[in-house]
């Protein structure tokens, strides 16, 4: 795939704006973690969103989501699965890091050993954020997690 046509299919997926916001999220979880981040997803190699490190020795892998007004705690299959393979291949964890009503939060997905932390549900959702252009994709399967695990910082 091109890179015109992959930057295109990032944009609709991440707009300048949601990665703006995703690193305000970012920042302040790592502040309180003292701990520092880099952005892995939007088109690349990786689905999930950022890896969490201390001097370069990886400390989490993550998604983020900036919910505005509910707090669904909804992943799509693909980005899960390959947070939790990466989990357990690395020994280390993978968050589902969240902004919600100016409050940060986070769901340990998975705790980087065999097994998930918590039990996600697997729901038909989604749809497309306003100002969008539709994807085909847009109404997909997804783990949708409960808000009493989340970890409110």
């Amino acid at each position: 795939m091109s890179d015109a046509v992959d930057n295109q299919r990032s944009y609709l997926r991440e707009t300048p704006e949601d990665l703006k916001r995703e690193a305000e999220i970012l920042d302040a979880l790592c502040h309180k973690f003292k701990c520092d981040w880099k952005k892995l997803g939007n088109g690349g190699k990786y689905r999930i969103d950022a890896v969490l490190h201390r001097g370069g020795v990886v400390d989490a892998f993550a998604e983020v989501k900036d919910y505005k007004t509910a707090l669904h705690l909804y992943m799509n299959v693909p980005k899960y699965l390959e947070g939790m393979r990466i989990a357990e291949a690395t020994q280390k964890p993978f968050l589902f890091i969240m902004r919600y009503q100016g409050k940060i939060g986070y769901i340990k997905a998975h705790g980087g050993g065999a097994w998930s932390d918590v039990q996600a549900n697997v729901i038909m959702g989604g749809g497309t954020p306003p100002g969008r252009k539709p994807n085909p994709d847009d109404i997909e399967p997804l783990m949708q997690f409960n808000p009493m695990d989340v970890k409110w910082i």
